[in-house]
């Protein structure tokens, strides 16, 4: 069996599961079926592309310093404050994905001009 069928097959079998669910907004289950079906087609894709993890915990890990730092520091005063934590964040997390030095990437982005 190809990847392309098993990643169709896991598909339609967890559309099967959920198809009772969805019309009734009573059952526990049917915000998730509605979320599943919803999302569906991104659901397996680790199984249709070679070298893509099942999980997304490289992507926890990578915000896991963030997130205990805010928790830390009491986050901001402000949405503002949020906004710009989480931009400089986002940049510095990048730099050191890139393996970028952020002090030099951070002095040529600011001499950059603007687009």
């Amino acid at each position: 069996m190809t990847r392309r069928q098993v990643h169709r097959r896991f598909q339609a079998e967890l559309s099967a599961l959920c198809q009772p669910f969805l019309a009734a907004d009573d059952a526990p289950q049917a915000v998730l079926c509605r979320r599943i079906e919803k999302y569906r087609h991104a659901l397996f894709v680790f199984v249709f592309v070679p070298g893509v993890p099942a999980t997304n915990n490289l992507a926890e890990r990578s915000v896991r310093h963030e997130v205990i730092s805010r928790k830390i520091s009491g986050g901001t005063r402000s949405a503002r404050g949020t906004q710009t934590r989480t931009t400089l964040a986002t940049l510095f997390g990048t730099f050191r994905a890139q393996g970028r030095d952020p002090f030099t990437a951070c002095r040529e982005l600011l001499a950059s001009p603007q687009v």
